[in-house]
């Protein structure tokens, strides 16, 4: 069988090698290389389920979807940090309590810890967990590696159109954001989403905040995350990281931003809220 997967994300490759053991299988990608929007964009970690207390789904989602994700991908899987999750004292929708009762229901190992970098006032727990992230640059490198090894062929700074779902058998469209986007044709799949523009800085900390990976929960909080194998980390934000956001289905990004879309680090960008960033940030990272 002939098929046609539209998206070089991480799913898209998933899907593109594990087809061609038994199909002919050509990856189309918008961008000059593979893993560069969502995949290539993003806090880098490996969920295990920690950061979903209140959905059930989803953590059992996340857990099946880690251990396919470590055997298909473990070359790329960092475990050497130290990853802490904090339930904040004030504006939690989890209390320590009800986090430390749906770490035992799903087996979510925890230890409670101390953090000298994170203001004790701010919290009422910090536990240490076993999580990891992954190196992006070693993902994309295998990723390559298994499309190759299974001879799938890779059309990058591509554009489809409608005409592709003539040229093959199946078609496959893994283009997340762009879900719809192929599917004006066949109106009654397309869906509604909530669609974020987000920024992720990336930043030095100071030496106390070195190989730890931490997470304020349960609200409008903030997390840090190691960049693999570098000495910096990235900054998320679950308020202040938004720039637009609209419900539809396709995303409505304003023309001054575009320029910054899938191209990896970005020094001095002319739009960010890194000030907003740190500001929110000092109640619990006083160090920060």
């Amino acid at each position: 069988m002939k098929i046609a997967v539209i998206g070089g994300g991480i799913f898209g490759v998933t899907t593109a090698f594990m087809l061609a053991n038994e199909n002919h299988v050509e990856l189309f990608e918008k961008n000059n290389d593979i893993l560069k929007a969502a995949s290539g964009s993003n806090q880098y970690r490996v969920h295990r389920g920690y950061h979903y207390p209140r959905s059930k789904e989803t953590v059992l989602e996340i857990m099946k979807s880690e251990n396919s994700f470590k055997e298909i991908f473990s070359e790329a899987t960092v475990s050497n940090y130290d990853h802490y999750y904090c339930i904040a004292k004030k504006n939690s929708l989890t209390s320590a309590k009800q986090f430390v009762d749906f770490c035992t229901k799903y087996g979510l190992v925890i230890n409670e810890a101390k953090l000298d970098c994170v203001q004790k006032d701010s919290i009422d727990l910090c536990v240490h967990v076993k999580e990891s992230v992954y190196d992006p640059k070693k993902l994309k490198k295998l990723s390559l590696d298994k499309l190759n090894e299974c001879n799938v062929k890779i059309h990058l700074n591509t554009e489809v159109t409608n005409k592709i779902f003539g040229e093959f058998d199946r078609v496959v469209i893994c283009t997340y954001a762009n879900l719809n986007t192929l599917l004006d044709k066949f109106s009654e799949l397309q869906q509604e989403y909530q669609f974020e523009l987000c920024e992720k800085p990336v930043v030095k900390l100071p030496n106390s905040f070195h190989n730890k990976s931490i997470v304020i929960m349960d609200g409008p909080f903030m997390c840090i995350d190691p960049l693999a194998n570098t000495d910096l980390h990235l900054l998320c934000n679950v308020t202040h990281e938004i720039h637009q956001t609209n419900i539809g289905k396709i995303p409505e990004i304003d023309k001054e931003y575009l320029h910054l879309l899938d191209n990896g680090i970005i020094k001095n960008p002319s739009h960010t809220n890194y000030d907003k960033f740190i500001k929110s940030s000092l109640d619990f990272f006083p160090e920060i």
